[in-house]
């Protein structure tokens, strides 16, 4: 303490040498002071450098949110007025336009799907079979836009692609029955065959197939494990693919731009 030092002082007038204690002075009373200052300027350099790295953590994990490949940061809005029918969107889809590279990356920096094949067909026939067939020809379908690729997940194989129908009436309908055709046997999506489409149902090898209507649009994918063992309706792969290519891709990106061009 800074005044009990003072009692420790010598006499004024005599001349004897302060008690031997002395010889070694306390401290000044600043250096304290000054050690609590070097304290807490480190502690403040030590916040500040852990403030900036969380920051560019955050900027980082903000951009891999972003699709690869040229697609944007965020989901795009879809107009579904802009894409309600073949009248109000009269173009034809485009490879390129669905799918432009030999790869679709979902996640910056992410493993992408490796695309080996792209098919566009204007007999839809071409990837269905039985009744989804007669279903689709019924409502107008005038060509269907599909690739064939490896998902980044297990090696699964897939194949995803738009159907181009009249109207989303149609298309509703269609994804609505989809399913009941499905499961009674009686028709299905097909896969891009290595040698050719399949035509024949019992020829399809074993696959999880999902679906779903945007606009006047039918959004599909087929997915198949590189072992040809059945694709469980839990397989974490497939849920995990079947959201990437057809709520994410297909209809963010692909629809969802498309609709704004509108």
């Amino acid at each position: 303490m800074p005044h009990a030092r003072s009692a420790h002082r010598a006499p004024r007038g005599l001349l004897s040498r302060p008690p031997a204690q002395h010889l070694n002075p306390e401290p000044p009373a600043h250096e304290p002071r000054q050690t609590l200052q070097l304290l807490l300027t480190g502690l403040a350099a030590l916040i500040l450098t852990s403030i900036v790295v969380l920051v560019g953590f955050f900027v980082v994990a903000e951009e891999r949110r972003g699709h690869g490949g040229g697609t944007s940061a965020a989901p795009r809005a879809l107009s579904p007025s802009a894409i309600s029918s073949r009248e109000a969107d009269p173009a034809p889809l485009t490879r390129k336009e669905v799918f432009p590279a030999n790869e679709i990356r979902m996640v910056t920096g992410a493993a992408p799907y490796e695309v080996s094949v792209t098919h566009v067909d204007s007999d839809c026939s071409r990837a269905t079979t039985g009744e989804l067939d007669t279903l689709l020809l019924d409502h107008g379908c005038s060509q269907i836009v599909r690739a064939k690729m490896i998902a980044p997940y297990g090696d699964y194989q897939v194949t995803a692609g738009i159907f181009n129908l009249a109207d989303d009436t149609g298309a509703d309908e269609a994804a609505s029955l989809a399913g009941q055709i499905l499961e009674a046997g009686r028709g299905g999506f097909t896969p891009i065959g290595s040698l050719g489409d399949f035509g024949d149902p019992e020829d399809l090898p074993l696959a999880q197939a999902g679906w779903q209507a945007r606009g006047h649009f039918l959004l599909y994918c087929l997915i198949s494990r590189p072992d040809g063992q059945l694709v469980t309706d839990d397989d974490p792969y497939a849920r995990r693919i079947t959201a990437d290519m057809i709520d994410q891709y297909l209809a963010d990106d692909v629809l969802a731009a498309r609709s704004l061009k509108l």
